[in-house]
């Protein structure tokens, strides 16, 4: 099998911030996307490869959730929300901030659009570590969470 690495940069999927979690526990995943049955066939696949993941459809529930469940890596569905500014990129990112303990690190990484929508250069200024286009591979995403659960 054919080793891939989720630091390739396409038009289609990248990284620009590799963070690599140190933790021995469990394995968090948030997939906050604006169609609960894509959202949950993502959540039980990687759920499948032993992580602990969740999916909801909306803003409140996904800031209330990630305060009180604290996952360690967010795929966010850019279509989520009112308006089209990002805002939620930012506000899960002070949601987790508020609770954070010391040595806990984040990934945010964005179920984009198409380059037109969701330009490369606005999801790196709204906080995203990475992105995806829509539809982002299951394995795409798994290569993700292998290399971030890696330490």
């Amino acid at each position: 099998m054919e080793e891939r690495s989720y630091d390739l940069r396409t038009e289609r999927c990248e990284i620009w911030n590799p963070l690599v979690a140190e933790l021995a526990g469990s394995r968090r995943v948030l997939i906050v996307h604006s169609e609960s049955n894509v959202g949950d066939s993502f959540a039980l696949l990687l759920a499948m490869r032993g992580f602990e993941s969740l999916q909801i459809g909306d803003v409140e529930g996904a800031l209330r959730f990630t305060r009180k469940w604290r996952p360690q890596v967010l795929f966010v569905d850019t279509s989520i929300g009112d308006a089209h500014d990002h805002a939620l990129a930012r506000d899960m990112r002070q949601a987790f901030a508020e609770v954070r303990s010391e040595n806990e690190v984040q990934m945010l990484i964005a179920l984009a659009a198409d380059a037109a929508r969701d330009p490369r250069d606005s999801l790196f200024d709204a906080g995203y570590d990475g992105f995806c286009r829509t539809p982002c591979p299951v394995w795409w995403m798994y290569d993700v969470l292998k290399c971030f659960y890696a330490g």
